[in-house]
């Protein structure tokens, strides 16, 4: 039913699934090639993210056949399925509305969350003068935001692209100086880096696809592979690890929130960063360089393949020069050149002093049971070679296959029809002609 779909189903079927194939096997990649290394999952990962999101914009799209101008169906013929069909549920709107209702809510829902930390952020104290940790935490972290002591929030959360500022809750300035100092310092690289801006573009990106479970593993991934390099960095800069794994420890015991910003700690990753940190891997830069080589040729492959399994279709567009344009029918090239009819000899076009030829015997291919119980409806274009004799040859369907034993029913039954042959200057001449079979329920 999916191939008989509007254009806008088939291609999000197909584009749905492209994305899955390539996360899918990004994903055994990382667990194959071993990407431990925290900044170089997060650079894979956003390219991953980024590959499905342009294969649209970079892939070939396969144009919908349809007859172009200057070549006209030499017959239309319409086949029914005798049976009364019964009521058919309208599945493409039902999916368009729980898209557009999806995508609704999930603006409705960060856009309380912006609110939400807005007010936060409003309703909470300046830090001034500041403290010691915070001072240093930002000099570490080369850069200087707006601080503030939040009774609201229970995690430390980064806001703002041009006027960033940090909101630490009140139990912030409980803990050591030395958990302190890491704990800010985290938050102020996460401005330095601009996290923020990319975790508005995340929430976007979810926003559109938030129907398709890879999307939201590898945006999970990617804001998992973030906090990693941060904390790395963190530890880094402070030269205190024991000090960061207090302060995660300390920060675990608060409730998480729900905004959209980048927090210190969230519960889903609490276990990876840690086992992280107490593991710290590294990796050799003759490693590094064979599994990014062999990691983006896999995907490269596997991009290939899902585009090739699962094209997108184009809008037919006719062609106004009286001929097809070049690759708007695969398999229809010879279609207006004097090739050589199945039987030997010249093959002539329709047109000028060259009259088509005229039906006279075309019964109709049968309507299958498997098409009348899956109420298949559609066109199929079939090009034949009309031969001198009235006798048809070559016969090859030049649209998309419409299944269930409609497209094999029209082949075995299209060369029994007899036709009046094509003419050029009174005697009969083979020629090649398209027919358009139409399958349809009452």
């Amino acid at each position: 039913m999916i191939l008989h779909q509007p254009l806008w189903f088939q291609d999000l079927t197909a584009y749905s699934l492209q994305v899955a194939i390539l996360v899918v096997t990004g994903g055994l990649l990382l667990r194959l090639l071993n990407f431990s290394v925290p900044n170089l999952r997060l650079a894979y990962q956003q390219v991953l993210l980024a590959a499905c999101l342009i294969l649209p914009g970079i892939e070939p799209w396969r144009p919908e056949h349809a007859p172009v101008e200057g070549w006209t169906a030499l017959s239309r013929i319409s086949i029914a399925a005798q049976p009364v069909s019964p009521l058919r549920w309208p599945w493409a709107e039902i999916v368009l509305g729980i898209l557009a209702g999806g995508i609704l809510l999930r603006l409705l829902s960060t856009a309380l969350g912006l609110v939400r930390l807005r007010r936060y952020r409003q309703r909470a104290q300046p830090v001034s003068p500041e403290t010691a940790p915070l001072l240093d935490a930002q000099t570490l972290a080369g850069v200087r935001s707006a601080v503030y002591r939040s009774t609201e929030i229970f995690s430390p959360a980064t806001c703002g692209i041009f006027s960033p500022a940090v909101l630490f809750p009140q139990r912030f300035f409980d803990l050591p100086p030395a958990q302190q100092k890491a704990i800010a310092c985290h938050e102020f690289l996460h401005v330095a880096r601009r996290d923020w801006g990319w975790n508005l573009a995340e929430e976007l990106i979810l926003t559109v696809l938030w129907f398709h479970p890879a999307v939201w593993w590898i945006v999970k991934s990617i804001r998992l592979s973030r906090e990693q390099t941060v904390d790395k960095e963190v530890i880094r800069l402070t030269s205190s690890r024991h000090a960061y794994l207090g302060a995660l420890l300390a920060m675990s015991q608060q409730k998480f929130e729900s905004v959209p910003a980048p927090l210190f700690l969230t519960e889903s990753h609490l276990v990876q960063r840690v086992a992280l940190i107490v593991k710290e891997v590294k990796m050799s830069q003759s490693r590094l360089i064979a599994s990014l080589l062999a990691a983006v040729t896999i995907l490269f492959l596997a991009g290939e393949a899902a585009v090739r399994s699962f094209p997108l279709n184009s809008p037919a567009v006719a062609s106004s020069a009286g001929q097809p344009s070049s690759g708007s029918l695969p398999g229809t090239a010879s279609a207006f050149q004097n090739d050589s009819s199945p039987t030997g000899g010249k093959l002539y076009k329709v047109g000028k002093d060259v009259t088509p030829p005229r039906i006279v015997y075309s019964p109709e291919p049968a309507y299958t049971p498997q098409a009348e119980k899956a109420h298949l409806i559609g066109t199929a274009i079939f090009s034949m070679v009309v031969d001198a004799k009235g006798r048809a040859y070559g016969i090859r369907e030049i649209s998309k296959p419409l299944g269930h034993g409609l497209d094999e029913s029209a082949i075995k039954t299209l060369p029994t029809w007899k036709f009046k042959p094509a003419l050029r200057k009174g005697k009969p001449v083979p020629v090649r002609v398209h027919i358009e079979v139409t399958f349809r329920m009452h």
